[in-house]
């Protein structure tokens, strides 16, 4: 076989599992620096897949009276009732009898187990097509000689306050409605839940490794079990974020990640090595063909509504592949990831653990939970495998407004941001391809948003006044260097959220984020600054 694939202890003492392109790569001692020879390497600190979880929320016609309370990710369990639940639930939900009734679902910080709020994106699929996913969009929007070109991403990735009723007075939430209603009809949602197991606010990412000590076991491979302790772990830890890998963390894969190119009204297939789910979505960025680099959401120019980047795809789970297509006439480019996850049971009848095979177009190597199908794994089954994709997080961190942007951008170029920060990568050939994701964080809480991801907003038309050409303080954009070799991140923190016309005095009215500060005190606030994680998607996949 052809592979270079393995696991064991790195030459600098670090547990790692690792996937190399070359079979010259020295798996034991290469420098994790070198990131652009691997496809996987954890010794880098790379993480199998920084998806925890891939599942569809919809209305839940269990919970139809009152309030109900969870906790540990569990909906099946109601722990709390009525009263002043949304106080104290880490996940709620609320049943209203307004017209023909409401359903909202209700998420906190506590729902999850890492101890930080995670980021969380949201995709519509009310009503849509199976596997039929929209694009991104540029938008021009207008009312009352108010306007604003608005980019944002195909997902929704934003907190709220809620009022509780209790103490606090005010939570953080990610609030989902199920159900709404007139009294002459019902209008059910179904929502696809992605969640990443990476800090949506400004809390550190947490090294899970220590100080290792002597008499320690990090590997261990038998019928039953199949783990990789970090640095400083025991094979015998009950934590199962302590692992590289663990027969009981199953993470949502990576199937295919990279570049592609569409011309104007053209289609693209992308096969993928193994069969997809209907938990599965694609996670990318997109340029014209004719630009030299990637924005994130996509880029406009200026405060005109040209840019429109009208492309869908389509998650084809019967031929193993996501069709792209490209519904304008223009070129583009898109950078792409595809994640897919599984709800199916375990299977079962296996022997083997570390799986060697071929599937009738390449050799590879799996690891398998202990005790799965040898022949017929599903994804649940599968902890890592040669064929798929593994993104490792380049930089990270939290940008503090204003302190942290040192750039002040001047003039027409104002629609960016008023402010930049750049970050630099060590990207050494062969390059990898950078990959971002940015959220807005204001304080915790604050209406009518705490966080926001993915969106940039500038206003325009005269009811704008000195604001025209300008972002919103909720806006950012990452701008992706065409030599892979750093990111700018634009920031407007200290602009306005909205301009409404005001009716009764006929004149027009700034409005910006108001916090929480205790008792019925909300005063205006701005960001805290902007949250970011960079990936790499290796060139050769």
């Amino acid at each position: 076989m052809s592979i270079n694939f393995g696991f064991g202890i790195h030459s600098n003492g670090v547990p790692c599992l690792r996937s190399a392109f070359d079979v010259a790569t020295d798996l034991v001692h290469e420098s994790p620096a070198n990131h652009g020879k691997f496809k996987l390497d954890t010794a880098a600190g790379t993480k199998l897949s920084y998806v925890y979880d891939i599942y569809q929320q919809g209305y839940d016609s269990r919970y139809r009276s009152g309030g109900y309370a969870f906790s540990n990710g569990d909906m099946n369990t109601v722990v709390g009732t009525g009263g002043t639940i949304l106080a104290t639930g880490d996940a709620v939900i609320i049943w209203k009898t307004t017209a023909q009734g409401q359903q909202d679902f209700y998420m906190f910080p506590g729902w999850w187990p890492w101890g930080y709020l995670p980021i969380v994106e949201v995709r519509d699929r009310t009503g849509a097509t199976a596997g039929q996913f929209d694009g991104p969009s540029v938008s021009y929007f207008t009312s009352n000689n108010v306007g604003y070109v608005l980019s944002n991403v195909p997902y929704i990735c934003n907190t709220e306050m809620v009022s509780t009723g209790g103490t606090p007075a005010q939570r953080e939430t990610y609030n989902l409605p199920l159900q709404s209603s007139t009294n002459a009809s019902v209008s059910r949602y179904n929502w696809q839940l992605s969640v990443l197991q990476l800090p949506a606010r400004n809390d550190a990412l947490p090294d899970y490794s220590a100080t290792p000590v002597s008499g320690q076991t990090q590997m261990l491979m038998t019928p039953d079990v199949a783990r990789l302790a970090l640095a400083g772990r025991d094979v015998t830890d009950t934590n199962v974020e302590h692992f590289v890998f663990h027969e009981n963390k199953i993470p949502a894969k990576i199937m295919r990640a990279g570049d592609v190119n569409i011309a104007g009204s053209g289609t693209v297939d992308i096969a993928c090595p193994l069969p997809l789910t209907e938990f599965t979505y694609m996670d990318y960025h997109i340029k014209k063909q004719a630009d030299s680099e990637f924005w994130h959401p996509p880029f406009y120019n200026g405060v005109s509504s040209a840019g429109n980047y009208g492309i869908s795809y389509f998650v084809d789970i019967a031929n193993q592949k996501v069709t792209v297509t490209n519904n304008t006439s223009t070129a583009v480019s898109v950078r792409y990831v595809i994640f897919a996850d599984s709800e199916a049971a375990y299977t079962t009848g296996g022997k083997k653990v570390f799986y060697q095979g071929n599937d009738g177009t390449q050799d590879f190597v799996q690891i398998k939970r202990p005790g799965s199908s040898d022949l017929t794994p599903n994804l649940n089954d599968i902890l890592a495998d040669s064929r798929l994709a593994y993104l490792p997080i380049l930089a990270e961190g939290f940008l503090n407004w204003s302190t942290d942007f040192p750039t002040t951008i001047t003039g027409s170029d104002r629609y960016k941001g008023e402010k930049m920060a750049s970050i630099a990568i060590s990207n050494p050939s062969p390059k990898l391809k950078l990959f971002c994701k940015t959220v807005v964080v204001f304080p915790s809480p604050t209406s009518p948003n705490g966080l926001m991801g993915g969106l940039h907003r500038v206003f325009t038309d005269a009811g704008a006044g000195t604001w025209i050409g300008r972002a919103s303080c909720d806006s950012c954009w990452a701008n992706i260097h065409a030599a892979e070799d750093g990111v700018d991140f634009y920031m407007s923190g200290d602009n306005p959220l909205a301009i409404h016309f005001n009716g009764g005095t006929g004149s027009y009215d700034v409005s910006y984020a108001q916090r929480w500060a205790g008792g019925s005190s909300f005063p205006i606030t701005g960001p805290l600054g902007l949250r970011y994680h960079i990936f790499g998607i290796p060139q050769s996949l």
